[in-house]
């Protein structure tokens, strides 16, 4: 498949990046600094080097893609930001706007805005809301709104939800659930969140669904 990936010089997007083309995927990597790739990564994909997602160089970046996957997201958890909002909104009016077939967006998100069927007793109705909520509020209402966002939009879309990501090495697996969450889902790894994102993309049976994951 060809993919574009954003966020690729992060941790999940770099780990998207390495996953795809370890597969046989052609991927272009939307990014601010190519230098932050790593140099055994850079000659096996095209790159789009871009100060900031904007129309232009969305519009160029998704061309002739089979799916676009976001990995964006903010590192800063004590002031509000609009950096996953104003991304979707970008892709969303690209993708609309594009005169090939429409490529599915896949967003990855968090599950801790979204306490519900699948979750036991105590995450659903005292950590998420209670704890977790006011906790990272400035992020969850950022990935709420893009995902509202990516549901209006009339593109075709998946979004993949996880729970805390961290640098450990691949369980070799995940765990998932389509439109509900999953049981004991606190954490993933960010190589398990990568393979759960492009099982998403490559998985037509995924469009308008969400995705919920964990180790």
């Amino acid at each position: 498949m060809k993919l574009t990936v954003l966020g690729a010089t992060g941790g999940t997007g770099c780990q998207i990046v390495r996953q795809a083309v370890d597969a046989g995927h052609e991927v272009t990597a939307m990014v601010r600094d190519a230098t932050r790739l790593p140099p055994d990564l850079r000659d096996r994909i095209a790159i789009v080097e871009t100060h900031a997602v904007d129309a232009t160089a969305a519009t160029a970046a998704i061309a002739g893609r089979d799916a676009v996957l976001s990995a964006i997201g903010t590192r800063d958890l004590k002031h509000p930001t609009r950096v996953c909002t104003e991304t979707v909104d970008i892709l969303t009016t690209a993708i609309r706007a594009g005169s090939h077939r429409e490529p599915r967006l896949v967003l990855a998100s968090n599950s801790a805005m979204a306490p519900g069927p699948g979750d036991d007793p105590l995450t659903r109705f005292f950590v998420k809301p209670v704890v977790l909520a006011p906790l990272l509020r400035h992020m969850i209402e950022d990935m709420r709104r893009a995902e509202q966002i990516v549901r209006a939009s009339g593109v075709p879309w998946t979004i993949v939800r996880a729970g805390r990501l961290t640098d450990r090495q691949s369980k070799g697996g995940y765990r998932g659930g389509v439109d509900r969450n999953v049981l004991g889902g606190f954490q993933i790894t960010r190589a398990d969140f990568a393979t759960a994102m492009l099982d998403a993309a490559t998985n037509p049976a995924c469009t308008g669904h969400v995705i919920s994951v964990g180790n």
